[in-house]
């Protein structure tokens, strides 16, 4: 699986698909550091601005980009191999979940470097969970949009995106029902994790919002889920490639 792996990457190097993950993360620290003004509240607005609205888009992008090789090329490269379909497709969201771990990270550094030298309101070690955690609760779109790349195109990857990602920011954000939806439970994590609500204010002191009883079962549902898709959509790409 790891020279399936290495070879995504060879296959992603020197294209835009390649760059989108650290430029996004990147972008979003310089973007976060001007409008903040230089102010505590710099760290808040990059982890706030990143996880509900930068990150999905990016998730979205990224997995079109990568699958947008294998179409155009009629899966000429799959073909070639003896390596089942099922396979490839699980090393293109393993390739995905690397991309998206690394662009976690820079935000992780930007934020706890600036804080250093601004101040903020979030621990280093909270900031390093909220990475971690970010990775963990997202991985279960990567299948999904592959899926919906190789199916429908770009369009039907990003609306489906951006349909999640505002319906659950809406109305199971901060609800008591937000483990219903996967896609709110990153909004919900962060909650204790960066004492940050969806919304970009900071949780306040006694909150119910600040108990980390909800961190595990988050975190389970989510890779519940990213299995549950990958598996699922690895049989319907080894079954639907059009040969």
């Amino acid at each position: 699986m790891f020279q399936l792996i290495h070879s995504e990457k060879l296959k992603m190097s020197r294209s835009f698909g390649s760059y989108l993950p650290l430029s996004a993360a990147a972008l979003q620290v310089l973007i976060s550091l001007c409008l903040s003004m230089g102010t505590a509240y710099y760290s808040v607005n990059a982890w706030n601005w990143w996880y509900t609205m930068i990150l999905p888009g990016m998730l979205a992008v990224l997995c079109y980009l990568t699958m947008k090789k294998e179409k155009k090329q009629h899966y000429a490269n799959m073909l070639t191999t003896p390596i089942p379909p099922e396979q490839c497709l699980t090393s293109k969201v393993l390739y995905c979940a690397a991309k998206l771990l690394c662009a976690n990270l820079l935000i992780f550094f930007g934020t706890a470097a600036g804080g250093m030298l601004i101040g903020t309101s979030i621990p280093v070690l909270n900031g390093f969970a909220a990475a971690l955690l970010l990775t963990v609760c997202y991985l279960w779109e990567i299948p999904l949009y592959l899926m919906l790349s190789a199916r429908f195109g770009m369009f039907a990857s990003i609306f489906t995106c951006m349909a999640m990602t505002i319906g659950s920011l809406v109305a199971l954000g901060a609800s008591k029902l937000w483990w219903i939806c996967p896609a709110s439970i990153p909004f919900r994590l962060m909650c204790p994790v960066l004492q940050i609500m969806p919304n970009g204010l900071l949780v306040e002191t006694g909150s119910r919002y600040m108990s980390a009883a909800v961190i595990v079962p988050g975190v389970m549902l989510s890779l519940a889920w990213f299995v549950l898709l990958t598996f699922a959509v690895a049989r319907w790409f080894g079954r639907r490639v059009d040969y």
